[in-house]
């Protein structure tokens, strides 16, 4: 199949990633990861707050780096695992458990930052190449005319490299991954081999990509207008009947900081917070729904370029069948009837088909039934 076949045909699958917004347990995984992100980012940010107040600034930074980097760690984890779970869902496997979900997809972290080391080591390399063979062009008389074959030729592989590294590499290797590919493997299926160069590769992919964005983008928009203008009516109707509208409008109007120290100012109600916490709370499941539908798609599109896809389970055959009579009937061609006993001639023995009434070497009459 041509480069273009593939892309159209890949991006008529990629439709189906919205599907993968009805994964209950794929939503609830990323959904418990970011909602508990977002409390140990809390914790240690708290903590670290209370400590610079006290004068251990070292101390308080530190405390700050970690709560980021587990508050990360942890929504990374949630992504994987979601992926993980989907990437099962589409090839048809059972799904695996929560607790298998998510050790797999803190498992797959470690390989993601070795793809992400390699990477800068591939471009390093590039760039130090690369410098070394500027510096020869500036070689008298000679320089100009090897620039003119450099220029165009770096330029080709600096593009390749980095279309590969942000539309093939970086967005597909964690579905590699879910598919149980290594290091190695993974980067090969994705083309960074002996065919890294090869602009034709590209295609398929990327325009599998730019149709997932499309759907990706309106699925957001369905769910965030769905969710936020339930949000909007609900907020103005219970400013007004409880009264907390102008710490709100003050908030908005001072835009950020500004708005909070406003509303401060007033004393900000412990409605205004739980409107604050309930919009954080909604925005998170407004957009884990084109977070999934995103996920599916680049599983699709991975499982598109490596022709990994598990075709679909013959039903199987039971040696023990209800009603074997029809199934035989419908399968099982009619038998051919028994070979008669073979004929020969009383006169000469010469063989004989069973529909022959003379013998076709001596002529002689053949006895019927024989």
């Amino acid at each position: 199949m041509s480069s273009s076949k593939d892309a159209i045909h890949g991006s008529l699958v990629v439709l189906e990633a919205v599907d993968a917004a009805r994964n209950t347990r794929a939503f609830l995984l990323f959904l418990g990861c970011a909602i508990t992100s977002l409390v140990i980012a809390g914790i240690f940010l708290g903590i670290a707050g209370t400590l610079a107040s006290n004068g251990a600034i070292v101390i308080a930074g530190l405390f700050s780096v970690v709560g980021w980097l587990a508050a990360l760690v942890i929504a990374a984890t949630g992504v994987s695992a979601a992926g993980k779970t989907l990437m099962d869902q589409i090839q048809g496997r059972p799904v695996p458990s929560i607790r298998d979900a998510l050790i797999a997809g803190l498992m797959t972290l470690p390989k993601l930052a070795a793809i992400f080391l390699i990477e800068i080591a591939v471009s390093l390399v590039f760039m130090i190449v690369l410098a070394i063979v500027l510096f020869i062009c500036k070689i008298p008389a000679l320089g100009a005319l090897l620039y003119t074959v450099v220029y165009p030729i770096a330029s080709v592989i600096g593009g390749i490299l980095w279309f590969s590294f942000m539309f093939i590499v970086n967005p597909l290797a964690a579905p590699a991954f879910w598919e149980g590919y290594g290091v190695r493997e993974a980067l090969g299926t994705l083309g960074m081999n002996r065919g890294a160069l090869n602009i034709g590769r590209l295609l398929p992919p990327i325009v599998q990509q730019l149709v997932l964005l499309f759907i990706v983008g309106i699925v957001a928009f369905i769910a965030s207008t769905i969710v936020f203008s339930g949000s909007a009516f609900v907020a103005a109707l219970a400013s007004g009947i409880i009264g907390f509208g102008s710490n709100l409008l003050s908030m908005y109007s001072g835009f950020g900081l500004g708005g909070l120290g406003g509303a401060s100012g007033g004393g900000i109600s412990g409605y205004l917070l739980a409107t604050l916490v309930g919009v954080g709370i909604l925005a998170a499941i407004a957009y884990t729904f084109p977070l999934l539908v995103y996920l599916a798609g680049i599983c699709n599109i991975f499982l598109n370029l490596a022709n990994a896809r598990t075709p679909p389970a013959a039903p199987a055959l039971s040696s023990t069948s209800d009603n074997p009579a029809p199934f035989a009937a419908a399968t099982v061609a009619p038998l051919a009837p028994a070979a008669s006993a073979a004929r020969t001639c009383p006169a000469c023995h010469a063989p004989a088909d069973p529909s022959d009434m003379f013998c076709g070497e001596c002529g002689a009459d053949l006895p019927r039934g024989a």
